[in-house]
């Protein structure tokens, strides 16, 4: 039997533990026998090595047979999908071999790692269903994963099938952390070589230029072989130049001289092309620079023409201005943003503009300083859809009305048609969502479905809190509908049945149903309602969609992405939002003093036509009001920029009487200065470079006389291609020298906003911005080998053959394991029942005739068998006193008559005794009749004791 210890250094105490029983054996004054006194010695060791085991953590590793193997599957853009299919099949085919005790589980892995199926007896791997990132090759990640999945008994074996091109994480760092819970690490090479590849490794730009500064784009390429290639150098997606060259093997530079005169961001885009190379993944690479001229301000516009006072005005403030629609500016990049240093929204509706795009608003204010200047209008802040969008987090006002504030309600319908296309019900969930959560507590909204049958989902109610619609949306399951002419009479009743002060109707369908009578649709509109159709993914005509719509006074969409619908009805929801719009004259309130309304007064300022309610924030200074309490003029801090809200706009429409207000200009002038990025622009050396998986920031501060600058307090805010923002903490390197690191596991653009604080104060940033250009998949042009053996040998396994099927894991190296069993539990309470036996050994003593009544009890209780009754024996000891005592007496009464003292005792009397007729008195044979009492009276003790000693022998033998 194996056994061992959990804490074997508590095993000293053994030394002192057995020194004190020898001691006390020793010493003892307690007379016992001396096989007593080894019987108690004995059990007490006994009992010390029990305890003293118990406390070191003593346990039993009880033998074991089986093996348990994790495949781990490489499924990165690497290793090409024929190789991957192999390694499924060798899964399939090396189980079968494997014995009944063993197990078998399988772990896919790319980006990230996803466990298939845990070890089973039984594996059958038709198909991987398991979805990771592909992207990326972390074989440290799968290791750990498979390490703790494992299960805990039986031998445990790691099968690693993959290309060894690892661009993420320490597989190395990973085995060695495996290997003292006994893992052992097979191998099985997959991958293929791609001979002549071309890649491009970097395309170096300075990121902040000078009006008319010349610069080199530097271009950094790799090529396996020497070959003829084509260089092609794009600026701002516009072609500038190619060339050919001559790559050598190795690494190539090749640099582009150019001189910007214009301020503004700037995108370069390298493209090369090989004679030979037959992977163009990875014959791409973009990066950006900025030059910085005057302040830039940029207007957003939903109709640019009705701007142009505005941007009149701001450009004679000396602003460089520049105006776009809508659509246009949901096209900018975070960089492209982050060149201007205000923004404007000029009456856009959250439905007009992506998500994203919105998304990177919030963080061009928040994370790089620009300015944000929202405008009012009709399809602007509540009107617009910014309830629950990023831009009712960066602005100043909130678009819930405060409790005080009482405007009539919207009423929506929703009626929806599960449509031909993937996923389709989950985007019907979506759109759902997406109208809800843009509607108000007091907007009523309900859902019209057929699902077997033309019914609710939920009826039309006030929104409330959203809770129990969204739970109802969850579980929406809409039908394939036949006709839209019920489902529409539902809607229809109990919309005319709403008292909102806006009704709207939105049809989603992918135009297949029957179609209304024009008749329903006409009353419908009769009855004050709006009607909008949205078309997706249709494969009809979309007249009857289209004349709905038109008939209805709505809008018609002919949607051909899915992508669109959020944004869609979003836009759709809030029109029953313009109730929260007031298109009446009032006069401007200046309530309070502020920058941006310094030098005017409110008397001076002309009334405005119009406003959209919203309730200002806790933090946000309104220096402008209404004349019903509502903020027309808001504005506050926001991250590393500020943010204004004016309510009202800047068109002739609302803002028709201050056009040809002589401070009209003066106003939005500082507004704008205010809104302004303000931060200096801080001179450092800086680089980014990126390298597997992994961007590194480095900074040399040297001041103007070019001593470093030490002890500085520098971070970065690192923005994502997808938008998602991070900071990290540069740390001194040396004399002048900081660094920070950063994850970069998406392809894409990563923005950097390089922060300097002074005394708590935010003193100046920097620009940074630095590109992953394709996948680290495609930068390895074959299996890394190298790597897959170091991980063998550390590991303690095999390289094994995926097309042999000889190579079979489960014979190689087997071994019997243990599983441990602890005892500490069963020596404690051996401990506890051998000490009473210790105890009573030295402190009770049993004769010999006490241990055979005993046994002779033991053998009458437990075997129910008596045997043959002993004869009762007498005491011994009592009798010898008796018959001592009876010897004495006879003695005592066959000699004389010692008379008693009549000094010391009273004389007796005998009572008279007549003598009987012809006796003579002095006759010997004549005895007193007195004698027979006294002789009665003399036996009486004996007769007494004996009857004692037969009761007590009759207690015995029962």
């Amino acid at each position: 039997m194996n056994f061992q210890f959990t804490h074997p250094i508590w095993l000293l105490l053994l030394i002192p533990g057995l020194a004190w029983v020898l001691w006390f054996a020793i010493k003892s004054d307690v007379h016992i026998s001396p096989w007593r006194r080894w019987v108690s010695g004995t059990i007490r060791v006994i009992v010390l090595l029990l305890l003293v085991f118990a406390i070191a953590g003593a346990q039993w590793l009880r033998p074991l047979e089986g093996m348990n193997v994790f495949y781990l599957l490489d499924r990165s853009d690497s290793v090409p999908s024929s190789q991957q299919e192999m390694a499924r099949d060798y899964v399939n085919q090396s189980a079968k071999k494997k014995k009944e005790a063993d197990k078998a589980g399988v772990l896919v892995f790319g980006s990230d790692a996803g466990l298939e199926f845990s070890p089973n007896p039984i594996v059958d791997l038709p198909k991987i269903q398991a979805v990771v990132g592909t992207e990326r090759t972390d074989i440290a990640g799968a290791i750990r994963l498979a390490t703790a999945a494992f299960p805990e008994t039986g031998q445990k074996r790691i099968v690693l099938i993959s290309d060894g091109n690892e661009n993420i994480g320490d597989a190395i760092g990973a085995v060695n952390a495996a290997k003292p819970l006994d893992v052992t690490v097979d191998v099985v090479p997959v991958g293929a070589s791609r001979g002549n590849d071309v890649s491009v490794q970097k395309l170096a730009l300075p990121n902040n230029l000078k009006k008319g500064q010349t610069f080199d784009v530097k271009i950094f390429a790799q090529a396996d072989t020497a070959q003829t290639a084509t260089v092609r150098l794009y600026r701002n997606d516009q072609f500038l130049d190619s060339a050919k060259v001559e790559l050598s093997a190795g690494k190539n530079l090749f640099s582009f001289p150019q001189t910007l005169e214009e301020p503004g961001f700037y995108s370069y885009d390298i493209q090369i092309e090989g004679q030979r190379d037959l992977l163009p993944q990875n014959n791409r690479a973009v990066n950006f620079t900025y030059v910085r001229g005057d302040p830039t301000v940029l207007i957003v516009s939903s109709d640019p023409n009705s701007d142009q006072h505005l941007a009149r005005a701001l450009r004679e403030s000396r602003l460089e201005v520049k105006i776009v629609d809508v659509d246009t500016f949901s096209g900018f990049s975070l960089a492209e943003m982050q060149t201007y240093d205000a923004i404007y929204l000029s009456n856009v509706a959250a439905g007009d503009l992506r998500s994203e795009s919105m998304a990177l608003i919030e963080s061009a204010v928040r994370d790089f300083g620009v300015g944000l200047v929202a405008l009012g209008g009709d399809q602007s802040f509540a009107a617009g859809g910014y309830r629950n969008t990023p831009l009712e987090t960066v602005l100043p006002v909130d678009m819930e009305l405060s409790s005080k504030k009482v405007l009539p309600s919207g009423a929506l319908v929703l009626v929806v048609h599960a449509t031909e296309f993937p996923n389709g019900n989950q985007w019907a969930r979506d759109i759902a969502f997406a109208a809800l959560s843009s509607l108000g507590p007091q907007d009523e909204m309900g859902i019209v479905l057929w699902d077997g049958s033309d019914k609710w989902l939920f009826e039309l109610a006030k929104v409330g809190d959203k809770k129990e619609m969204g739970r109802r949306i969850t579980g929406m399951n809409p039908g394939d509908m036949v006709s839209f002419q019920n489902v529409m009479t539902l809607a229809h009743e109990a919309l005319k049945k709403s008292r909102s002060s806006i009704k709207h109707m939105v049809v989603f369908s992918d135009g297949d149903p029957t179609a209304p009578t024009r008749t329903q649709v006409t009353d419908i509109r009769g009855d004050k309602i709006t009607l909008t159709t949205v078309m997706i993914g249709g494969h009809v005509a979309p007249d009857t969609m289209t004349w709905m719509a038109d008939l209805g006074g709505g809008r018609f969409y002919d949607v051909r992405s899915p992508q669109q619908l959020p944004q869609i009805f979003i836009k759709e929801a809030a029109v029953i939002l313009k109730s929260a719009i007031f298109e009446e004259p009032f006069k401007p309130q200046v309530v309070a003093n502020s920058e941006l309304i310094r030098g005017i007064g409110g008397a001076e300022m002309p009334p405005l036509l119009g406003y959209v309610a919203t309730s200002t924030k806790p933090r946000a200074e309104t220096p402008i009001l209404s004349e019903k309490g509502d903020p027309i003029l808001a504005h506050w801090q926001f991250g590393l920029g500020r943010a204004v809200a004016f309510t009202s706009d800047a068109k002739p429409k609302w803002g028709q009487n201050w056009l040809g207000w002589p401070k009209y200009r003066q106003f939005w002038s500082q507004v704008t200065q205010w809104s302004l990025r303000k931060l200096e622009n801080a001179d450092f050396g800086t680089d980014v470079t990126v390298d597997r998986g992994e961007g590194t920031i480095s900074v040399e501060a040297l001041d103007a006389q070019g001593n470093f600058r030490n002890f500085l307090n520098l971070s970065a805010r690192v923005v994502s291609p997808k938008g998602e923002a991070s900071q990290v903490q540069l740390e001194q390197k040396g004399p002048g020298r900081y660094e920070a690191k950063f994850p970069t596991k998406e392809v894409g653009a990563y923005l950097i906003n390089l922060i300097e604080m002074r005394e708590g104060q935010l003193a100046a940033t920097q620009v940074l911005g630095a590109s992953v250009n394709y996948s680290p998949e495609f930068a390895a042009s074959e299996p890394n080998f190298n790597l897959l053996r170091r991980i063998s040998e550390i590991g303690g396994g095999r390289i094994l053959d995926i097309s042999n099927p000889a190579f079979n894991p489960y014979e190689f190296g087997r071994k019997k394991t243990f599983q441990p069993r602890d005892l500490w539990e069963w020596f404690l309470r051996f401990s506890i029942l051998l000490f009473p036996l210790d105890v009573a050994i030295r402190r009770i003593q049993i004769d010999r005739a006490e241990w055979e009544k005993f046994l002779a009890l033991a053998r009458s209780k437990l075997l129910f068998w008596r045997g043959r009754p002993r004869p009762v024996e007498a005491d011994e000891s009592l009798d010898a006193l008796l018959a001592r005592r009876e010897q004495v007496r006879s003695r005592t009464t066959s000699a004389a008559p010692i008379e008693p003292n009549p000094s010391l005792f009273e004389p007796v009397h005998a009572p008279k005794v007549e003598t009987p007729v012809g006796s003579s008195q002095n006759s010997p044979s004549a005895e007193p009749t007195t004698a027979k009492p006294e002789k009665a009276k003399a036996n009486q003790p004996a007769e007494t004791t004996s009857r004692l000693l037969e009761a007590k022998r009759r207690a015995q033998r029962k």
